[in-house]
C-alpha cells in the first residue's frame, strides 16, 4: 500500500527527513522517550505516528507541529530551523 509521502517530490522528502531528524534531536537532547510524549492524555497519542513523524515518514500539518513543539517545550520555529 502506498502512503501519502510516496506521492512527495524528492525535496519534500528531504524536508520531511529533517524536520524529523529535528524533532529526534530535542527530544533526545531533553531525555525523552516516544513513550514520554505518547499516550491518551498527549496531543500525540499513538507511539507509532510520533516515530513515522520522526523518521520523516508523515507529512504534518502546521497544527502538528505546534502540537509537538508544545509537546516538547520548544518553540515551533526550533523544530523547523536549519531545514531549508
Amino acid at each position: 500500500m502506498a502512503t501519502k509521502s510516496s506521492k512527495l517530490s524528492g525535496l519534500e522528502k528531504k524536508l520531511l527527513l529533517r524536520l524529523g531528524k529535528n524533532i529526534r534531536d530535542t527530544r533526545m537532547t531533553k531525555k525523552l522517550t516516544v513513550y514520554d510524549l505518547t499516550g491518551e492524555d498527549m496531543p500525540i497519542k499513538s507511539r507509532q505516528h510520533w516515530q513515522r513523524i520522526e523518521n520523516g515518514e508523515k507529512n504534518i500539518n502546521l497544527t502538528t507541529l505546534f502540537k509537538i513543539a508544545k509537546t516538547l517545550k520548544v518553540r515551533a520555529v526550533e523544530l523547523i530551523e536549519g531545514i531549508d
